[in-house]
């Protein structure tokens, strides 16, 4: 008899295509991983899965499978949610996942709103770089996200809200004239960045790399408030999203120049492809994603290239 474990198992499987990772976001040994699929795969006699040495891919049968498992888990999914709002309880509150430097500059005015305007769906935010929301999202940590340059991943709805430009900050002391600063005039500054896997320092590196360039990063620290105190320091300026630094920006205290060539991100909305939990929060989710879009349009300005 097929178990809803191990289609669950099987289908966090088939979007990974990978059983290692698969066991880490499940939670489980991945030795227990692999039995629960072997007897999934003895119960149906046809093997669902094609293993080789990158991973694995569903065969033609396990796609069959992983659809029908699709299905089958937002139709649970959504029964709960029903059967909550006919006993006239409300469901669980909406996580979304924002960026640092979207909770810096919209975040507590989000809550306000949401508590106004939806006073019986609770929200939940929470506070991580982009890369790391994106993992919550598969791992069913949160509901939603609004991420820069998200990935296309199999399970996940991305969809492009809009293009920001990033300037270069550093104390007004330390700014060179003008409204614009070269890419290597820009690299020539001790850079205070985020890691490796940072959307802002990745698109730098990228730029730098395609100009044949040196990309030097003298504080690596993934906390903005650590880059802030740097930059108010003046000791250092850092390729930063807006958002992270708009009251600095406000007082003066701070001041960005704009790179040339020009260094944008693009602001995604993504969520889980099956998410039947929150069927009766889909008026809410829209909604919210509509405020927190008007937010930062009004808040970034001319740092909105598009759309």
């Amino acid at each position: 008899m097929l178990t809803l474990r191990q289609l669950t198992y099987f289908a966090k499987v088939v979007e990974t295509r990978n059983i290692t990772r698969a066991a880490e976001q499940l939670h489980v040994a991945q030795p227990a991983l692999g039995t629960q699929l072997r007897q999934l795969e003895a119960h149906l006699g046809v093997p669902l899965l094609h293993r080789h040495s990158r991973g694995v891919d569903a065969t033609p049968a396990g796609q069959l499978l992983y659809q029908r498992t699709q299905d089958m888990l937002a139709l649970l999914e959504r029964t709960e949610s029903e059967v909550r709002q006919l006993h006239g309880t409300h469901g669980r509150p909406l996580t979304l996942g924002l960026t640092a430097s979207l909770v810096h500059l919209i975040g507590a005015d989000l809550m306000v709103w949401a508590a106004t305007a939806f006073p019986g769906q609770a929200l939940k935010l929470r506070e991580e770089p982009s890369f790391l929301l994106i993992d919550a999202l598969e791992r069913q940590e949160i509901d939603l996200a609004l991420a820069y340059c998200a990935p296309l991943r199999p399970g996940l709805i991305v969809e492009s809200l809009l293009v920001e430009e990033i300037p270069l900050v550093m104390r007004a002391d330390r700014a060179p004239t003008g409204d614009t600063v070269s890419l290597p005039q820009a690299l020539t500054f001790d850079l205070a960045m985020g890691g490796e896997r940072d959307v802002g320092r990745r698109l730098l590196a990228e730029a730098a790399e395609s100009h044949r360039l040196d990309c030097t990063v003298a504080f690596e620290t993934q906390s903005i408030a650590g880059i802030r105190d740097l930059l108010r320091r003046g000791l250092a300026a850092s390729v930063i999203p807006y958002g992270s630094v708009a009251q600095e920006l406000d007082t003066g205290e701070l001041v960005a120049r704009r790179l040339v060539p020009t260094l944008s991100m693009t602001l995604c909305r993504v969520q889980r492809r099956v998410d039947g939990s929150l069927e009766g929060a889909n008026g809410f989710r829209d909604a919210l994603v509509a405020r927190c879009l008007a937010m930062i349009r009004e808040r970034l300005g001319p740092f909105v290239l598009s759309p």
